[in-house]
């Protein structure tokens, strides 16, 4: 089982770093976060040739390409240059070698249907593009997509070359349940989302793996028996949510847990 983890672990480090990381904890790759912000690299093609020294150098690879294009939004105009957007994140996961672009849906401003329509229109125009290139489009389940039927509505438009990127913890804190959704998208699984998570008083939080809701050996023994070739990303945001605990010792506390998983 491969397994890699998010740079919103990190936002208080350099590339370099987590970098470092990735080796101090035996993993081969990192879901590498592409935002406008910088950190921890801002979406623009050519890519920075220093960059793609440091990357080099370190031997760690790129899992994925975690981009923020979303195409819900009724101005046309807006999204057409999220389609640029995801465009350029292509044209980075190729350079880089990364096989997976993360996007979004976003959050829906009108019916379901008028929204799933534009997105549906938005995606299945690259998927050309993203082929050519040798780069999977992954939508993630996350906003809305978090509702299966929801999802269902949009897998059913979108192009078999779109595919998905697969975030249990976000569809059971919507009240999905794992074994429910999985064999509705497992032909079309690409990259994993893992986190642990208990609700206190409303309010979702973070816990170390085994001490949550979701069901992660179950999912990981689902993803072994179907021969699931993809990476599992642990998706630790301290990016998000700073009071969460140090990374440096739940992310290993993950991987332990994952690789138990698999081997049981």
């Amino acid at each position: 089982m491969k397994i890699t983890f998010t740079t919103l672990a990190y936002p208080h480090l350099k590339l370099e770093e987590v970098l470092e990381r990735a080796k101090r904890f035996g993993l081969d790759a990192i879901e590498l976060r592409v935002a406008d912000d910088g950190i921890h690299l801002k979406p623009h093609y050519p890519i920075d040739r220093k960059v793609l020294k440091i990357i080099e150098e370190s031997g760690i690879k790129i899992a994925s390409i975690a981009g923020y294009a979303r195409f819900s939004m009724l101005d046309i105009n807006e999204r057409i240059r999220n389609e640029e957007l995801l465009k350029t994140l292509i044209l980075m996961a190729e350079e880089f070698g990364a096989r997976i672009v993360r996007t979004y849906a976003g959050k829906f401003p009108d019916s379901v249907e008028n929204s799933i329509n534009r997105i549906a229109e938005s995606m299945n125009r690259l998927a050309d593009f993203a082929d050519t290139h040798s780069v999977y489009i992954a939508i993630e389940t996350h906003d809305e997509l978090t509702k299966l039927e929801t999802l269902l509505k949009l897998l059913n438009k979108l192009s078999s070359r779109i595919k998905i990127l697969y975030d249990a913890a976000n569809m059971i804190m919507a009240g999905e349940k794992h074994e429910e959704v999985f064999p509705h998208i497992v032909n079309r699984l690409v990259h994993i989302h893992i986190k642990d998570f208990v609700m206190e008083e409303g309010r979702r939080v973070f816990v170390r793996p085994g001490k949550g809701v979701v069901p992660i050996c179950k999912i990981v023994k689902d993803l072994k028996t179907v021969g699931y070739q993809g990476y599992i990303s642990i998706e630790w945001e301290k990016m998000w949510h700073p009071d969460i605990e140090d990374p440096d010792i739940v992310i290993p506390l993950y991987i332990e847990y994952i690789d138990k998983c698999y081997r049981c």
